[in-house]
């Protein structure tokens, strides 16, 4: 008497793989194999009691492992959902986001950046998209710490420069010549907010930032 051919393990998978045209199986297919693997198998020798325990175990497993990979997917939705509507609440609000980039428009702007240690010169150059320095503005705190300064879009040579978009580079110096860690900062106040996929934009009146930029914020 010829043999029927168990269905399980790797050649199983393959076959299925085949049928299906997916590599992965979920907790269905699973047990269409298993009651096919049942069908199938040899009367004269069937399959092996703990075998078939062991195969039920892992349905069992696959099918908890399921509902747990929902539920984190649950979550992380809500967690989207509440996020973004945190963001709507900061309309209006002061913000100070860790960005080098900033949108001149019609006022001013208020430029500033974070100071690891105590420096003894800072200067932060507003540069074009070319990273032409076109004004120099130095903080008179230099202390560790946020400091910021205000830049009325004028260059170095007191001449308007357009509205558009500019960046933010900062040096800072110890006594030594020595650099000293430091991140630029740019204070805008919110004016809107984009509710774009999982990601919330703050829209603002020198840009628009990501919610995740936001290192501080203040009631007006």
């Amino acid at each position: 008497m010829s043999t029927i051919a168990d269905i399980s393990g790797s050649s199983s998978t393959g076959q299925f793989s085949a049928i299906s045209g997916s590599d992965s199986l979920g907790k269905e297919d699973f047990l269409i194999l298993l009651v096919a693997q049942l069908q199938n198998q040899d009367p004269l020798n069937p399959s092996d009691p703990t075998e078939f325990t062991a195969q039920l175990a892992q349905y069992s497993s696959l099918e908890q492992l399921m509902s747990v990979n929902e539920n984190i997917k649950n979550l992380v939705s809500t967690s989207q959902s509440q996020q973004q509507l945190s963001a709507l609440s900061l309309i209006g609000r002061e913000v100070v986001v860790e960005k080098e980039t900033f949108k001149l428009g019609d006022s001013d702007v208020t430029l500033g950046c974070q100071l690891d240690a105590q420096a003894h010169r800072v200067e932060l150059h507003v540069q074009d998209s070319r990273g032409k320095s076109l004004a120099v503005l130095k903080p008179t705190d230099m202390t560790a710490g946020s400091h910021f300064v205000t830049w009325d879009g004028t260059d170095s040579n007191g001449l308007p420069v357009p509205p558009g978009d500019y960046s933010l580079s900062v040096l800072a110096l110890d006594s030594n010549e020595e650099g000293i860690a430091s991140q630029p900062l740019i204070k805008g106040q919110v004016t809107g907010v984009d509710l774009d996929g999982s990601q919330s934009t703050l829209v603002t009146n020198c840009g628009s930032y990501s919610l995740s930029n936001v290192k501080s914020i203040r009631a007006l």
